[in-house]
């Protein structure tokens, strides 16, 4: 047998914390240790994984092979680069980076050393999607596509806005299913109690005629995650928190239907530890087999439509002289 994958954390607030916790019980990796600025935390995650709690980023990078990054954006590029230069693998949760440039230097990192380079898209290991290309059911291109993703308000990544933080993993599944270029961007969206963008909606058009209308908010009084997706002769609804999947069809035979001339199933999709999945397909990426993570061009394309989607909020505040986008709100 080959030797496990020397796995290392860097950042174990609360993701980080679950990452370690999910190398530590993978049969293929010796989780070795973590980091944090907060030392006290990084001992107690270490205390509750079985290993050791580094002074700094640098001596733990030089002791693994393969390493989550769950650090603020701010500093992904930084101490992802200095990892893939030094020969280690990377998971970086998403999003990728702060911006384009500094995604690109990450990619062009991965791509000199020859090293991994994934992204923390979880929403690729739901069983619904896993389902939907597994099945042969994959709407794809769709023609008409509605995502809404709201979370109760959260203190955690208020670095970012709400489209880098929640509206990202849509965005990263809609340009998978369509698979066409954007051909245009439309968007509203305001600060409501931080001073980025908390809740959002984006109208996205792509070049082979599908349209996109994605709403995203982290301060909703309840929990909605949930993709619909429309051809002409056919309907798929994912929802990520019910964990359900509604196919309908049109069947000129279906008698037996409470919308005439159609035929639907709904679907029970069975549970699973999407971080656990995500993990697993890191480690075997960083082994050297085939892997269904999602890799840094990919997440760049995601980080890219975002930010194409905050620039055409501001471009909206601008051209309907509303002013600055963050006019008037708190610091």
């Amino acid at each position: 047998m080959s030797e496990p994958i020397r796995a290392g954390v860097l950042g174990v607030g609360s993701l980080g914390r679950y990452h370690a916790q999910k190398y530590a019980a993978h049969a293929g990796t010796e989780l070795v240790g973590v980091f944090d600025p907060d030392m006290e935390r990084a001992e107690g995650v270490a205390a509750e994984t079985g290993c050791v709690a580094f002074p700094d980023a640098g001596s733990l990078v030089e002791r693994v092979d393969a390493l989550t990054i769950a650090a603020p954006t701010e500093v992904h590029a930084a101490l992802g680069v200095k990892a893939l230069n030094a020969g280690v693998d990377v998971l970086m949760e998403k999003p990728l980076a702060a911006n384009r440039s500094e995604a690109d230097d990450l990619v062009a990192a991965a791509d000199a050393s020859g090293r991994i380079l994934q992204v923390g898209h979880l929403m690729r290991f739901h069983p619904g999607v896993r389902r939907l290309a597994e099945s042969g059911m994959d709407p794809r291109p769709p023609q008409y596509l509605e995502a809404n993703r709201l979370n109760t308000f959260q203190p955690r990544s208020l670095d970012i806005d709400v489209i880098l933080d929640l509206m990202v993993h849509d965005l990263d599944l809609i340009l998978r299913w369509v698979d066409s270029p954007v051909a245009e961007v439309r968007a509203i969206g305001i600060p409501v109690v931080t001073d980025k963008v908390d809740m959002a909606n984006a109208r996205i058009a792509f070049e082979n005629g599908a349209v996109a209308n994605l709403t995203a908010s982290r301060v909703a009084r309840k929990q909605v995650r949930e993709v619909r997706m429309f051809q002409p002769h056919r309907y798929v609804s994912v929802d990520f928190v019910d964990s359900t999947m509604g196919v309908y069809e049109l069947d000129e035979s279906a008698d037996d239907s409470p919308v005439p001339g159609t035929r639907g199933k709904q679907l029970e999709l069975d549970a699973a530890d999407l971080l656990a999945e995500e993990v697993d397909a890191f480690v075997q990426a960083c082994a050297g087999g085939l892997s269904d993570g999602v890799s840094g061009r990919e997440g760049r394309a995601a980080l890219s439509l975002g930010l194409d989607v905050r620039a055409a909020i501001e471009d909206h505040f601008e051209r309907y002289g509303a002013g600055s986008l963050h006019q008037g709100v708190a610091p």
